[in-house]
């Protein structure tokens, strides 16, 4: 009994022609778009860490949005802007350590929102899942983990 479909070897590739040895052009060389550059990950420092020269450090949600804009890597410290209450319209306050941290993490997630990319803590862990959450939800990366609702 012979086989219901050739063999593949004997096939010639779907897309070749007459002495056409190329592999197809992906989707942005046909239309000749260029694939945007996904943003570089989060970077969360230590208050003392060194950073690099091109940074540009930012005191406000509104000097953020400018920056990036302007194509720099933002550098912002959340718990400053927490405490001078500078995250924007949103008022984010600490009157205690508790709210000193919700306030940080807050800061962190809009400067984040807005596209800064550095970030000095003394709250490292906290603020990258903060970041990194707020990343998700902005679809410039996958979630860590996803599940299905089941009711």
């Amino acid at each position: 009994m012979t086989p219901p479909f050739p063999e593949e070897s004997s096939l010639p590739p779907a897309s070749a022609e007459a002495g056409d040895d190329r592999t197809p052009a992906s989707p942005s060389e046909r239309t000749g778009a260029v694939p945007p550059v996904p943003p570089a990950a989060p970077l969360v420092l230590g208050p003392g860490d060194p950073g690099e020269p091109g940074w540009v450090e930012a005191h406000s949600i509104r000097e953020v949005e400018e920056l990036v804009r302007a194509g720099h890597t933002v550098v912002v410290t959340p718990a400053r802007l927490a405490a001078a209450g500078r995250t924007g319209e949103v008022a984010v306050t600490a009157e205690d350590g508790r709210d000193a941290e919700a306030a940080e993490l807050t800061a962190a997630s809009i400067c984040a929102w807005a596209g800064a990319r550095v970030f000095r803590t003394d709250r490292r862990e906290q603020v990258r899942l903060a970041v990194e959450m707020t990343d998700s939800l902005a679809g410039r990366r996958p979630p860590a983990l996803t599940r299905r609702g089941l009711a």
